[in-house]
């Protein structure tokens, strides 16, 4: 399964999320076409400065479920000021505020607005990215230590765009951080007929 980040969108679209869903395949995490492709590029133009720098932003999304089956569904990004260079990235206190003054400003007290369910991060190195002690202590604090909460790890040089989920073990019941399989959509906005929180995408696989 390929880790590259999506080029192409996916051939054809659906009008509803039930309709992009096979009764054999329920991917753990959907992503929003144009969400994954923006944060790809924020990342390309952090890696792009010199020196090169790391980004860090929030993931916005849902939580749903098809047959039984639990997913995340991702919709938006957001980020803030950050401090950051070749070895790290964190937010300035500045930059929380930031990007929470954002995401009133987008969404407002809509009670359907997409939550905070996550991170994405990156490394632009050049090569296969994989988190750093510091990355993993940050996932497991407040307010990101969440069941289902995902991160994605980015490498825009070399293209890779991995994806990752809070699970619990069988065994321990502890939450562990897991490498999982995901896909990106479209959604095919009929015009002034469909509520836009009913419309979703076919999916183009990846992890």
């Amino acid at each position: 399964m390929p880790d590259r980040a999506p080029s192409q969108p996916p051939p054809e679209t659906q009008t509803k999320e039930k309709d992009a869903l096979s009764e054999d395949t329920v991917y753990p995490v959907y992503i929003y076409e144009r969400t994954c492709q923006d944060i790809f590029d924020y990342c390309l133009r952090e890696a792009q400065r010199k020196p090169p720098h790391e980004a860090l932003g929030v993931i916005l999304g849902f939580r749903r479920q098809w047959q039984g089956t639990k997913y995340v569904r991702v919709t938006d990004w957001a980020t803030g000021q950050v401090e950051s260079s070749m070895t790290y990235a964190r937010f300035t206190p500045e930059g929380i505020l930031e990007y929470r003054l954002a995401l009133h400003d987008r969404y407002g007290s809509n009670p359907h607005t997409p939550r905070v369910i996550g991170l994405w991060h990156s490394h632009p190195f050049g090569g296969n990215p994989q988190f750093s002690s510091t990355d993993l202590n940050t996932f497991f604090k407040t307010p990101f230590c969440a069941e289902g909460n995902v991160f994605f790890l980015i490498d825009p040089l070399s293209r890779f765009f991995k994806v990752y989920m809070l699970r619990r073990s069988n065994e321990s019941d502890a939450l562990q951080l897991e490498r999982v399989e995901w896909c990106t959509y479209l959604p095919k906005v009929p015009v002034g007929t469909v509520p836009s929180d009913e419309l979703e995408g076919s999916l183009e696989g990846g992890v």
